[in-house]
């Protein structure tokens, strides 16, 4: 097992075509030619991706779990524009499909999605061989029941302020580690906890 004080394992970027634009992500990869495990999912932050960073780290170098993470169109290092709320779902989830299609290779993986995301992470989980989700404070009219076990979690902030929240507060970051590891490894069904 890896220490958190241990070197920070390196990134593998990739750039994925998509309607004439490249979606900017990354692999923080376990073993070489071995599919991630987790794919992160940011919500309506700026910083995309990045915002994921530290609990990619800490579920790597604790617990051995790879993942994967991207930009959506107009966050964090893809450009375009991120459209209207209203269309941002299927857009999205057209994205991520993109995604799971060239990263996966087609093996089952888990999804952390934050605030928004939580939508797309559930559609994806109707179509793709998803183990667990874990949504991040997800929206209070999100129905997160189905077949796909789900953890659900509350914090005390607005949606577009969930990873900021996280990242600021180191306990909150463990525990969520924690929770995805124990998803991973685990045979939960749906609970939804509260970190204050």
């Amino acid at each position: 097992m890896h220490e958190l004080t241990d070197p920070a394992p390196k990134l593998e970027p990739f750039f994925i075509e998509y309607s004439s634009i490249y979606l900017h992500g990354d692999i923080l990869p376990k073993d070489a030619d071995v599919p991630p495990e987790v794919l992160c999912l940011h919500g309506g932050g700026a910083e995309g991706r990045s915002s994921f960073l530290l609990l990619r780290h800490v579920l790597l170098q604790k617990y051995l779990i790879s993942s994967c993470a991207f930009d959506f169109l107009g966050y964090g290092g893809t450009s375009g524009a991120s459209g209207l709320v209203e269309q941002y779902q299927q857009e999205h989830l057209n994205q991520t499909t993109d995604i799971v299609d060239a990263c996966f290779d087609s093996q089952p993986f888990s999804i952390v999605a934050s605030d928004i995301s939580a939508g797309v992470a559930l559609q994806l989980a109707k179509s793709f061989p998803v183990r667990q989700l874990v949504l991040l404070n997800p929206p209070n009219d999100q129905d997160v029941t189905g077949d796909t076990p789900c953890q659900s979690v509350a914090m005390p902030i607005e949606a577009a302020q969930t990873l900021a929240y996280m990242n600021s507060h180191p306990a909150v970051l463990l525990k969520i580690a924690q929770l995805v590891k124990n998803t991973l490894h685990g045979n939960s069904r749906y609970v939804r906890c509260n970190y204050p």
